[in-house]
């Protein structure tokens, strides 16, 4: 059966995180520090793999974006990374910017860097180490000079959100990431950020409105990823696993299609109509969306609409439409 477009772009550029641990010790890191690490003979095989799969549904992997932790730690990162380049897959790595190996990647012009800052110097370092804000500042200013892509990747905290207007790095594109501090359920581990001071409602609505975020307003983030733990999720973000690296990839591909099923019969997607926030005020069961004037598409999906990155959780609110129509209102 031929993979429907929806999922094209999903599948042609995923993700992978080869470890969680760090080389720093922030004070805000919602990364649950497990011991897994990929070696490079696990992630080669992987991409291999599922390489020649998408090849027999007519489809191919463009690109991989690498996260962690920290990837720069990894003694055989740089070389996992050359050999990707070299079978002409573009990558992206999100790093904090500290561990500066840049001179030895092969085609800068194909590696994008998403270096994250959490603000001016002594927001930054107040929360990653005093001295750590220089270090990734010039490292964004090292991997400019060597033709690296670069962007940056803002946390916006109740510290660091007057700053939003006005933080700039080399004239840097920012996109703008909000910590939530309803993330997890309320069973894990990290569940004590939850009594931690948040945004509020208003400041959330106003970066998700007006700015570039990870993830869009409009979502349609999701990606197959492969976690330090060997097993493969719709997104990076999700806790719901859907597969292992080992399995036939059709395995892990039919349960990712299935989980944005719900996203195909959507009202936030079919016949272009624009969302409109209505009352906060919600009957039991009921969306607080209705239809309002016209627009191309209110909402890209998500793989996990239970989940949707923690802002159900964060807004207080009962349905995944329900947080799109705020973002978009």
């Amino acid at each position: 059966m031929a993979i429907a477009p929806f999922f094209h772009s999903a599948l042609e550029n995923i993700y992978i995180s080869p470890l969680e641990l760090c080389n720093l010790n922030c004070q805000i890191c919602y990364t649950n520090k497990t011991k897994h690490i990929l070696t490079n003979e696990q992630i080669l095989n992987f991409v291999s793999a599922y390489s020649s799969y998408l090849n027999t549904n007519q489809l191919n992997l463009k690109s991989i974006l690498f996260c962690g932790g920290e990837v720069f730690t990894l003694p055989t990162f740089i070389p996992l990374i050359n050999t990707l380049l070299y079978k002409n897959i573009f990558i992206s790595i999100i790093t904090n910017g500290t561990i500066d190996h840049l001179d030895q990647i092969t085609d800068p012009k194909n590696c994008q860097l998403l270096v994250s800052f959490d603000g001016p110097k002594a927001i930054h370092d107040a929360n990653r180490g005093r001295g750590n804000f220089q270090k990734s500042v010039n490292f964004v200013k090292h991997a400019r000079t060597l033709g690296f892509p670069v962007e940056i990747m803002y946390l916006v905290t109740p510290q660091s959100y007057e700053f939003i207007d006005t933080f700039s790095i080399e004239n840097v594109k920012n996109n703008f990431i909000t910590v939530k501090t309803k993330f997890y359920t309320d069973k894990h581990p990290l569940a004590v950020d939850t009594q931690s001071p948040g945004l509020t409602k208003e400041q959330i609505l106003n970066i998700k409105r007006n700015y570039k975020t990870i993830p869009a307003k409009d979502f349609g983030c999701f990606q197959l990823s492969l976690q330090s733990n060997g097993k493969i999720y719709g997104c990076c973000e999700t806790p719901r696993p859907i597969g292992l690296m080992t399995d036939n990839p059709q395995v892990y591909v039919d349960a990712f299609t299935q989980s944005l099923n719900p996203c195909l019969s959507c009202v936030l997607r079919k016949g272009e109509q624009f969302l409109s926030a209505q009352s906060s005020e919600q009957s039991e069961g009921a969306s607080t969306a209705k239809i309002g004037s016209p627009a191309d598409k209110i909402c890209g999906g998500c793989c996990d609409q239970d989940f949707l990155c923690g802002y159900k959780r964060e807004l207080a609110v009962e349905h995944c439409t329900d947080v799109v129509t705020l973002f978009n209102s």
